[in-house]
């Protein structure tokens, strides 16, 4: 999984944090919220979460908390470990600063992935992906930065992790049920749907990320 890194981690506060809390700073995560908002982007979220470098998986946050002029506002957290953070402009301009507390955070690198928002939508046409993969496109160069969009790989399908028991199949007549891998995702390009097929889940994907 490709990430996008490079939040400065700013000071630490003494507030009743243990030693080892690590602060960030809010106005990174709001700038790259804030291109979320384009008109031509609707369809398109950002997950924040802190990756195990060994074990490949979410390190668990313990605590946390957003900072703000004294104030200590909650910090919500997801059943993946990600941070669910508000978009707020006072946030950025006071200058806040969200605390968290880590298992094992020396073995944890700070992450970022770009993904497709789900809704419980369990039906996609080519046109749906297609869409989907432009958005991608769109948000992936202007993270790259002005100047520098060509360095950034194409996203050129989607990676669709599967709910448990869940099962994905083309809406052909006779269609059998697509390959997922061991950890449940399925790979697809719009050059693989039939001619006016839709993708079709027994459940909704649990996530829908680019496939670099």
């Amino acid at each position: 999984m490709k990430t996008l890194t490079g939040m400065l981690l700013a000071a630490s506060l003494a507030l009743p944090f243990s030693a080892s809390a690590l602060t960030l700073d809010y106005k990174g995560f709001y700038d790259r919220m804030d291109k979320l908002y384009e008109p031509d982007v609707n369809r398109m979220k950002l997950v924040f979460y802190f990756n195990h470098r060994k074990q490949h998986r979410p390190c668990r946050i313990d605590d946390g908390a957003i900072l703000s002029h004294g104030k200590r506002l909650p910090l919500l957290i997801g059943d993946d470990q990600q941070l669910l953070l508000p978009f707020d402009r006072s946030l950025r301009e006071s200058s806040a600063v969200i605390r968290v507390e880590l298992e094992n955070e020396n073995q944890c690198d700070f992450a970022m992935q770009l993904q497709a928002e789900v809704l419980d939508k369990t039906h996609y046409s080519a046109e749906d992906v297609a869409d989907i993969q432009l958005q991608m496109n769109t948000l992936m160069r202007a993270y790259a930065g002005i100047g520098f969009g060509w360095l950034q790989p194409e996203v050129k399908g989607l990676t669709f992790t599967l709910s448990s028991h869940s099962n994905a199949r083309f809406s052909t007549p006779g269609a059998e049920a697509l390959v997922v891998d061991d950890n449940g995702r399925l790979t697809l390009t719009v050059d693989q749907f039939p001619a006016g097929a839709e993708l079709v889940f027994s459940q909704a994907p649990h996530s829908i990320s680019p496939l670099m």
